[in-house]
């Protein structure tokens, strides 16, 4: 049951996933890859999804987009955007949500663009999809947005194919096709991870520059909690499938509850203070074809006990705004 002030939240808010499951049928092997998670996001902020590779994080986003393959894969629960429940409509009808009301960033800018069309072609046919405008209106617009995004000589993009861009210039474009209709909501699942440092940090001044323009609601899903640091509000740290932690993201980096977050920020390099070996998490995410008994978590954790083996942890409120799956 949701407390009162989750509740209020979930009520403010332009998304709200509510007992999120994805199971992949391989073979006749069922693999459950989610496994009922539940978050929201109120408007104008930003919530990071946060946790190794194999956690469930890419798969949490092309759920909600509605982008995975119905004939080896089974999504339930609820994904509620600006009050229209998404799971169950038709590919018509997504068609028409998609890019309009919620939109996505790719992880890897170099292969996401069409690499036979023109950078115009491909920004311009985003917005005659969803919008009733002639091809002048949507050209003039494709500028605007270029120019939005940081490039320079936003008319002459328009002429040049993808294979001319850095991948730093690919990513802007990107944005570019992905906010042109400006949705209320903006996936962004491992934006910044083929780039190098400083156009990172360009790329992230830029995303919450366009946040607070636009006033966007962003799930930013990464592994790389010092992104989170600086764009989120609020986190949701995934492993296994599942949420184990969730807090404001000043809250988690100051008082982590759960042993998988603990060691996360470990994981992280220092640039100051004494030199030492980089702590490691030990193991590996368990397969998702045979989660075992009790906490997901339990073979990697050092606080392992006799429940922890036994019982599997409900995501429980530790503070007013923090929550912990943990026995501990």
């Amino acid at each position: 049951m949701l407390k009162q002030n989750e509740s209020k939240q979930v009520a403010d808010s332009v998304l709200s996933v509510s007992n999120l499951s994805v199971t992949f049928d391989v073979t006749g092997r069922k693999a459950e890859a989610v496994t009922g998670i539940d978050f929201s996001i109120p408007k104008g902020r930003t919530l990071g999804l946060v946790g190794e590779s194999g956690s469930g994080k890419s798969v949490t986003s092309l759920a909600l987009m509605q982008l995975l393959d119905p004939r080896i894969s089974a999504v339930s629960g609820s994904v509620n955007l600006n009050s229209k429940e998404l799971l169950g409509l038709n590919e018509k009808s997504m068609q028409q949500i998609r890019g309009s009301e919620i939109a996505m960033i790719f992880q890897e800018p170099m292969t996401s663009l069409n690499p036979v069309y023109t950078i115009g072609n491909q920004v311009v046919e985003a917005l005659l999809a969803h919008k009733r405008i002639g091809t002048n209106a949507a050209v003039s617009e494709a500028i605007k947005v270029l120019s939005d995004v940081g490039i320079a000589d936003a008319q002459s993009m328009l002429k040049r194919y993808p294979h001319e861009l850095s991948g730093g210039m690919k990513q802007r474009v990107m944005i570019a096709m992905a906010i042109i209709c400006k949705p209320q909501l903006l996936i962004a699942d491992e934006p910044t991870t083929a780039l190098d440092v400083t156009v990172q940090a360009q790329i992230l001044d830029l995303l919450q520059a366009l946040q607070k323009e636009y006033g966007m609601s962003i799930l930013f899903i990464t592994h790389d909690l010092g992104v989170i640091a600086e764009v989120a509000h609020e986190v949701c740290v995934m492993y296994a499938g599942r949420i184990v932690e969730k807090a404001s993201t000043a809250e988690l980096f100051k008082s982590p509850r759960h042993p998988y977050t603990e060691a996360l920020l470990k994981s992280v390099p220092l640039l100051t203070g004494e030199r030492k070996r980089l702590f490691s998490i030990e193991g590996s995410v368990p397969s998702i074809f045979e989660h075992p008994h009790g906490c997901n978590f339990q073979d990697r954790c050092k606080y392992t006990f006799e429940r922890c083996i036994k019982e599997e942890p409900e995501l429980n409120q530790v503070t007013p705004a923090h929550f912990c799956a943990c026995w501990r």
